[in-house]
């Protein structure tokens, strides 16, 4: 099991790539970054007190992984997550498409449907269509990553042939994890997703919660050995648990929810060296 790392990517963090060469150096797999377009106003009190102040000071997240690839050579770039449904689709196609290759193919897109106040301030998905609006985009994103001519007449994105270039390198797609945990989200991605992105703060059984997964991935006709399991492991976890997530058949785990002071990088590099003894031992 591979080491990755997210950052809450906002100006008071380590930037993008001088995170990116301390990850790589220490031997971890993958940096990852979140994404806020916006925080309504009004909806301030539905995000955890201690995050929103950095939450709504997150710069973009595939600017920020671009800078990142400059940096590195062979560090992987996760997005925990991107919100597809508030960014509009040629221009998240172009630039997914840009960064895959720039990086040398090296992206994995984490996505999800974000909070509701975020979708609706949008005026263009209503949230009791989010999972169905969201398997509709990733059709249409397919047809125009893929295609010479491109088009796509969905039930939420409707375009007629066009070029979109480039392509991305990983083909057909760069990997698209679903962070879904509820049954109902997991049931409406899991036929798309090409893996998986849960946080382990949202079951009290992980072993049962991927049991489930993977009923529900094989309900929909697909071998969950070809998914991409990625757990996001929140606080400060043991190796013990960290081992553990690897033999139940996670092939990453994501850390950095861990006692950090983003105003003082050192203790962000300690929280590195920490977990960089572990990189080898998980990965045997």
């Amino acid at each position: 099991m591979d080491l990755g790392f997210v950052s809450l990517n906002t100006p008071r963090d380590l930037a993008p790539d001088t995170l990116a060469v301390e990850l790589e150096s220490r031997g971890f797999e993958s940096i990852w970054v979140g994404e806020h377009p916006q925080i309504p106003v009004a909806a301030g009190d539905q995000f955890p007190p201690a995050l929103l102040a950095a939450q709504k000071q997150m710069w973009d997240p595939l600017l920020s992984l671009l800078t990142a690839a400059r940096a590195t050579t062979t560090l992987r770039l996760g997005t925990a997550v991107a919100l597809p449904l508030e960014r509009e689709l040629f221009t998240t196609a172009k630039q997914v498409a840009t960064l895959d290759q720039m990086s040398g193919g090296r992206l994995l897109l984490g996505v999800g449907v974000g909070v509701r106040a975020e979708l609706e301030v949008t005026g263009s998905i209503a949230w009791a269509d989010r999972y169905r609006a969201l398997a509709d985009m990733v059709a249409a994103l397919d047809a125009l990553w893929t295609a010479d001519e491109a088009e796509h007449h969905g039930p939420f994105f409707d375009f007629d042939a066009v070029w979109s270039y480039p392509k991305p390198q990983q083909r057909p797609r760069p990997p698209l994890l679903a962070a879904a945990t509820g049954p109902n989200a997991i049931r409406e991605c899991v036929g798309w997703a090409d893996g998986w992105l849960p946080g382990d703060a949202a079951f009290r059984d992980v072993a049962g919660a991927l049991a489930d997964f993977r009923r529900t991935a094989e309900d929909a006709g697909r071998d969950p050995a070809t998914l991409d399991l990625t757990i996001m492991a929140w606080g400060d976890p043991k190796l013990d648990k960290l081992a553990a997530y690897r033999d139940m058949g996670f092939n990453r785990a994501v850390l950095g929810g861990g006692r950090r002071n983003a105003d003082d990088p050192s203790t962000t590099m300690a929280f590195l060296d920490r977990y960089a003894a572990m990189v080898d031992e998980l990965r045997s």
